[in-house]
């Protein structure tokens, strides 16, 4: 027998309660990301590969390990994006945002690609939503950035979180940090995995991300790059967590925090829970990239947050109303039924379900079924309510039923939170 087919590895289907969960959080933090000035803006799935080489570095892990790379038959060499931030500054240039809004907000919402080793909350294809701030170099981005995701996350119900933050300073003081945690790493070789090996020649912040318990314990005593910033980075990040006390942002200063791509720059951040795991969203400046994409100098900020990491961790929605079920007990009534249907859903709130049986069975049948489908109330096109024109109306969890013109019913519904 044939292998049922199955979804790809490091994939997932998103099943219909996990899809309503996900709407009402993006119902949600869309909401609050417009009233905070940030415009939609969504880039393809595919874009030229060196745009990553480019942005993220040519010896990253992303790049060199987890990018989905194909040749186009035309021989241009694509890739399935790895991240949001590249392609949307390349909108950004692309469409010349630098010259009629260069302080432009946006946010985009999509499936990213990364060829990882499957676990728990982590896919190959994997739902992001992001926001880059263009053209703001001082600490309102990240200030005002965290604290609308603060409120986000409180208005979703996460628990206990917080955000883990630090300060990578400009480019000059990477270069100075580097160099000094290089001379510290050099003694220290034989004890690191082969990957940071070759992260120390390429960019030695990089091995502070690694996850391997051995590496982690040697440099968990090397130089921290607080101690290395100048002091107009060393201002910017004092201000920043200044902001933060101010607005109530729950934070932990975490020395030791770098993110896994090269083009950020001063603040970044995590979101973690408070008994720790992996980032459930997280972000930072990059005030270099838009210029080291062809663009003029400008600075910028911008968060990602993991959708599906957030969804494994949220608690379920207040349900929605239960929805109402058309029955027919004859299949001459079938038009009549989807008459009726059409009639509720232009009058009805989008939020209310309506549906109409599939097909003409016996009442004590169709009832079950749309107990089954969850159904609260029902309305039964019976001969003699037709005959009268009226409708039989059963509220499925009371047992009460009540024969009514359906104009009647239509003006309780509008007028009442449940049917």
């Amino acid at each position: 027998m044939e292998k049922r087919y199955q979804a790809v590895r490091g994939t997932y289907d998103l099943l219909p309660a996990a899809a309503r969960k996900l709407a009402a959080f993006l119902k949600l933090v869309t909401g609050r990301l417009e009233q905070a000035g940030f415009q939609e803006l969504e880039t393809p799935v595919l874009e030229e590969a060196r745009l990553f080489n480019r942005s993220v570095g040519p010896d990253s892990d992303l790049v060199t390990k987890e990018m989905y790379t194909f040749q186009d038959r035309k021989g241009r060499l694509l890739a399935l994006r790895p991240e949001g931030t590249a392609p949307l500054v390349r909108a950004y240039l692309e469409h010349d945002f630098t010259y009629h809004a260069p302080q432009a907000r946006f946010y985009y919402l999509g499936p990213m690609f990364r060829y990882d080793r499957p676990q728990e909350g982590r896919y190959r294809q994997f739902l992001q939503l992001g926001g880059e701030l263009f053209g703001v170099a001082g600490v309102q981005a990240e200030s005002e950035t965290l604290d609308l995701l603060n409120r986000v996350f409180n208005l979703a119900g996460l628990p206990e979180f917080r955000f883990e933050v630090n300060s990578l300073g400009c480019r000059a003081c990477q270069e100075e940090y580097g160099r000094r945690l290089s001379e510290f790493i050099e003694p220290r070789a034989g004890g690191l995995c082969p990957d940071c090996l070759r992260r120390s020649k390429q960019n030695p912040l990089r091995v502070l991300d690694c996850k391997v318990d051995a590496c982690r314990k040697i440099l968990g005593q090397a130089p921290v790059v607080g101690g290395f910033l100048c002091p107009a980075c060393r201002e910017h990040h004092r201000l920043f967590l200044e902001c933060l006390r101010l607005l109530e942002v729950p934070f932990l200063e975490n020395p030791r925090l770098v993110r896994g791509l090269d083009y950020y720059t001063r603040s970044v951040f995590e979101v973690t829970l408070a008994g720790g795991g992996n980032a459930l969203a997280a972000g930072g400046r990059y005030d270099n990239l838009v210029e080291e994409l062809g663009g003029p100098a400008t600075p910028a900020f911008g968060f990602a947050i993991g959708l599906e990491r957030l969804m494994s961790v949220l608690p379920e929605p207040p349900a929605g109303r239960a929805g109402l079920r058309i029955l027919y007990l004859e299949a001459a009534h079938l038009p009549e039924a989807l008459r009726l249907v059409r009639r509720f859903r232009e009058a009805l709130p989008v939020e209310w379900p309506v549906t109409v049986a599939p097909e003409a069975r016996s009442l004590k049948s169709q009832l079950r079924q749309a107990a089954r489908d969850g159904c609260r109330m029902v309305a039964v096109l019976g001969p003699e309510e037709l005959a009268r024109g009226e409708i039989l109306w059963r509220d499925l969890e009371s047992g009460r039923q009540v024969s009514l013109p359906p104009e009647t019913m239509i003006e309780r519904l509008k007028n009442d939170a449940q049917p």
